[in-house]
């Protein structure tokens, strides 16, 4: 057996010739008579029409179009998700009227603070 090293000093004609002999030459005449030849008319003869081509080609088509959408529709986030973005904005539209609203109370609590001691007391105890 030669080592890697060996293999590597040796030239392609070397190389086949050490192949050659560790495997059996093939038969020198062809196993069928013909056989290539009967290949080529098998295949042109199972050969459809031009609309037949035409046709597997189209529906082949459409089913991979059907598998893609169906594909991007079960991927695609439901309207869940879109009914949650909207009710999540709602509350934040709310909340901040609500604080505006407060706002606007403790200002005007401001504004009677300001006046409270510049109230007179009407009437009797």
């Amino acid at each position: 057996m030669a080592t890697a090293r060996q293999i590597a000093d040796m030239t392609d004609e070397e190389l086949l010739a050490s192949a050659r002999s560790v495997i059996s030459p093939l038969p020198s005449v062809e196993p069928r008579a013909g056989f290539a030849a009967m290949v080529a008319l098998t295949a042109r003869d199972r050969r459809g029409s031009a609309f037949s081509a035409w046709l597997r080609w189209a529906l082949g088509g459409l089913a991979v179009a059907g598998a893609a959408a169906l594909v991007a529709v079960i991927a695609s986030p439901g309207p869940r998700h879109r009914a949650d973005e909207l009710m999540f904005a709602q509350r934040l539209e709310l909340y901040e009227d609500m604080s505006v609203m407060q706002n606007q109370e403790a200002l005007e609590d401001l504004d009677v603070v300001e006046v409270l001691h510049k109230l007179q007391p009407e009437g009797q105890p």
